[in-house]
């Protein structure tokens, strides 16, 4: 019987790669503008292998091979910025990093009818012609399926921690959600879309995705819209449940958080959560980012005091200090306020939801 997972592709370990989607917008009126493709042609030959279609023609995804580190990567997505800039003003666009659409639309925008989105298109209908949301990943290199598979579990514990780092979506077409991350609450509208189950092992893993596979229910791992996927065809985890963001200092800065779960996943697997606790985790996470509750083996306490322990944590086990990290760094971003809330209370000040888009403008 034809399988699609046999084996683990080995990567060096902690690569990184970022995948970034962005929106295009118009620079007056923040539309969406559908012009990837002009962006893409006119753009220096040797950057278009970093810019990728996705499911609008007024998205780019800004994709870095994969990276030493996370050094290398956010220096590699400064360039393509710096050299997209003198074209954002001569076709008039801005390039966002929202998690979703903020402005109420004027107009659809064009799906790429690539054979994949023209399926897509198809099957999901509505829902992906209102499909509003932008989003970052980030793979984690690793030499073998039992790292990967521990670091895996561990980050799908920490998802709600790590959303709530970059949640901001409150904002959609107009419209006060009052959900932290409405992209999530969009994007949870598909098929095996969520926060994926943990796995005891590979194997379980394994004859799971390759049932999946014989029954036609995926054609590719891709397939599993996941927010942490294993990825045993490149030998990465990845890491999808980030709102797409305007600061690539965060951005940066989660990176690092992630790198450095994934260093501390090759010794330590922390104990199971029961799917029905993750969950409400993932919930909680979704509704209210930094100021959420969290639930583990220990009982309900606030996200912020389990992302501190879990910091502290991983300073005296030595992991930051393995990497090169400061401690400082992250506990400065812990202590920022929730992004969605600073949004909402910038939305009331400004009265005008354009000068909040404007300001996470990256070109």
């Amino acid at each position: 019987m034809t399988v699609l997972i046999k084996e683990w592709k080995s990567s060096q370990p902690l690569t990184v790669g970022i995948e970034w989607e962005l929106q295009i917008l118009d620079r007056k009126t923040f539309q969406p503008k559908d012009i990837f493709d002009e962006i893409y042609e006119t753009i220096p030959v040797e950057f278009q292998p970093f810019l990728h279609k996705e499911v609008y023609q007024s998205m780019v995804e800004l994709v870095t091979p994969p990276s030493e580190d996370e050094n290398e990567a956010i220096n590699l997505l400064k360039e393509i910025l710096e050299n997209l800039k003198p074209l954002a003003v001569k076709k008039s666009f801005h390039l966002v990093g929202l998690g979703t659409l903020f402005l109420p639309t004027e107009r659809e925008t064009k799906i790429n009818y690539s054979e994949r989105y023209k399926f897509f298109a198809n099957q999901f209908q509505e829902i992906l012609r209102d499909f509003y949301i932008y989003g970052i990943h980030i793979h984690i290199g690793f030499p073998n399926a039992a790292w990967a598979l521990k670091a895996f579990n561990n980050l799908v514990k920490f998802a709600p921690i790590l959303l709530a780092l970059s949640a901001n979506s409150i904002f959609y077409k107009g419209k006060n959600t009052g959900i932290h991350s409405w992209r999530l609450v969009k994007f949870e509208q598909l098929p095996r879309a969520g926060l994926p189950p943990q796995f005891e092992n590979f194997d379980q893993y394994r004859e799971l995705v390759n049932f999946l596979y014989q029954n036609k229910v995926i054609e590719n791992i891709k397939d599993l819209w996941w927010h942490i996927r294993l990825r045993p065809d490149l030998g990465t985890v990845e890491i999808r449940v980030f709102d797409s963001l305007w600061d690539l200092e965060r951005i940066k800065t989660i990176t690092r958080l992630v790198r450095a779960i994934s260093a501390y996943s090759e010794t330590y697997g922390d104990p199971l959560l029961h799917p029905s606790i993750m969950e409400q985790n993932w919930w909680m996470a979704k509704r209210y980012s930094i100021e959420a509750d969290f639930i583990d083996h220990q009982g309900r306490k606030a996200i912020k005091h389990v992302a501190f322990d879990l910091i502290y944590k991983l300073q005296d086990l030595g992991i930051f200090q393995k990497l090169g990290y400061q401690t400082e760094e992250f506990l400065k971003l812990l202590r920022k306020p929730s992004l969605a809330k600073d949004i909402e209370l910038k939305a009331k000040a400004f009265k005008d939801l354009k000068k909040v888009v404007s300001m996470a403008a990256v070109v």
